[in-house]
């Protein structure tokens, strides 16, 4: 998945790492682990995504911020001028972003190494689950109310591990990240981010921000 100005979905640069965990520090890649290597991924394709649809809703391709002061929009001005999957409480997911041209999608990571072939994301469970935010960033439940910011609540899901898929069910997708449990396959699981930490979702800077290494989980944590 990358931005359609070129943002790359995969790892690239020491800032990317920088960024995820909140710190700016000299380092090369391979003085992190493989699994460390997968978890920043995972979490900066989550933040990409994340970005992405804020860009979206906040008017970056109308070149117009309705976060900004004055500019702000109701909720229901918001949905007249967005596509349906982009209201709130809508799931969004990563299909539907890349089908419209949000986001380029890209291969997972830890599936492509532990198989040994080229694997995607579950497109279909990728998502995020947009909740509008008013001026005191609470969620908005009704359609006057001004919009400030949304918070955005990601699941990132891959492919079942044929080895170990722990601690989801066997043939459930592997959550990297998991945000949102009230989507179907999500049902029962719990989540992998702390939200009482990051009330806003994926793009929260509370507290440093969302930190690969302790809400990213990997099939082979359990190995």
């Amino acid at each position: 998945m990358g931005g359609q100005k070129g943002n790359s979905m995969l790892l690239a640069t020491a800032s990317a790492i920088a960024a995820t965990m909140g710190i700016y520090f000299f380092v090369t890649l391979t003085s992190l682990s493989e699994d460390s290597k997968q978890r920043v991924s995972h979490l900066y394709n989550a933040y990409i995504m994340g970005q992405s649809i804020h860009n979206v809703i906040s008017g970056h391709k109308e070149n117009i911020d309705y976060f900004a002061n004055g500019k702000q929009l109701s909720a229901f001005r918001h949905l007249l001028r967005l596509k349906e999957y982009y209201h709130n409480g809508e799931f969004v997911t990563l299909q539907t972003l890349v089908d419209d041209s949000v986001i380029l999608d890209t291969l997972d990571p830890t599936a492509t190494q532990r198989n040994g072939s080229d694997i995607k994301y579950d497109t279909q469970r990728t998502g995020a689950r947009i909740r509008f935010l008013d001026a005191d960033g609470q969620f908005i439940n009704n359609s006057s109310t001004l919009v400030y910011d949304v918070a955005l609540f990601v699941n990132l899901a891959g492919t079942p591990d044929a080895t170990s898929n722990t601690p989801y069910a066997d043939g459930d997708p592997f959550f990297y990240i998991l945000m949102d449990p009230t989507e179907p396959n999500a049902l029962g699981y719990e989540r992998t981010v702390n939200i009482d930490t990051h009330p806003r979702g994926i793009l929260s800077t509370e507290d440093g921000g969302i930190q690969a290494e302790t809400s990213v989980v990997l099939p082979q944590d359990n190995e």
